[in-house]
């Protein structure tokens, strides 16, 4: 009979325990073990992410409470909220600070405090090779800056040009933007201060190694038309290629 007790006790508290894990109040309990995962368009970055028991189907979150999705194209990109329901957007993680575009988390600071218990989990982990943040992620904001080239016919045509486009970045080192299409483009456009230069991929196809080949030429290029990219530039340009429905890439180094 005594043991028989202790065995209904055991039963009884087990029972509780999943009960209140199914309660609202204590939904910051139902935290799955962080993920790492790579980002596509940037060699060597990996940042973590994890999924609650209330995320939508192929939602996950990063672990400064962001919402994120992989896209077909295989790159992470943030989500913003509508309604219920959580909408993919062109940001590509790692290419701004979330919360100056606009994008809010989806977990509290409770709940992020849960996931330093995991000993494998480090908030806002990330290993970067060949990429930097742009001057978003470094606190700044221009609320009311506009940059010449938003009044340049010639620059802004790269809006309309979806057949052959559907990403942007700011090559770093040569501060010049940068456009193309898919992860094998067959033609990169680099914009040299008066036009919007075409480089032919060729064999390679990979862009970052494209666009190493054609440092010097597009440095020259960008000297003699005396084009200067300033640091206000970087987060309009990601505000307006969102506009056009391009994916965001930020700031990306081509050193050799």
């Amino acid at each position: 009979m005594t043991a028989f007790r202790l065995n209904t006790r055991r039963i009884l508290a087990l029972a509780l325990a999943v009960l209140a894990l199914s309660t609202p109040s204590h939904a910051k309990r139902y935290i799955t073990e962080p993920l790492l995962v790579p980002q596509s368009p940037y060699a060597g970055m990996t940042f973590y992410v994890y999924r609650p028991y209330n995320m939508p189907k192929d939602w996950y979150i990063t672990l400064d409470g962001y919402p994120v999705h992989k896209n077909p194209d295989g790159m992470w990109v943030y989500g913003t909220a509508e309604g219920p329901n959580l909408v993919p957007t062109n940001y590509v993680v790692g290419s701004i600070v979330p919360s100056m575009a606009g994008i809010t988390k989806w977990i509290s600071d409770v709940q992020i405090s849960e996931l330093r218990r995991f000993p494998n989990a480090e908030i806002l982990e990330v290993r970067q090779k060949g990429f930097t943040r742009n001057q978003m992620a470094q606190g700044k904001k221009y609320s009311t800056y506009i940059p010449a080239w938003s009044f340049d016919a010639s620059f802004m045509a790269v809006g309309n040009w979806k057949g052959t486009v559907d990403r942007m970045a700011v090559l770093s080192e040569l501060g010049v933007p940068a456009a193309w299409s898919g992860g094998s483009p067959r033609v990169i456009y680099v914009w040299t201060g008066t036009m919007w230069t075409q480089i032919d991929t060729g064999e390679i196809r990979t862009p970052k190694k494209v666009l190493v080949r054609n440092y010097s030429k597009v440095q020259r290029l960008v000297r003699d038309s005396g084009f200067k990219w300033y640091a206000q530039d970087t987060p309009v340009l990601a505000q307006q290629a969102k506009a056009w429905g391009y994916y965001w890439l930020g700031e990306i180094s081509i050193r050799n």
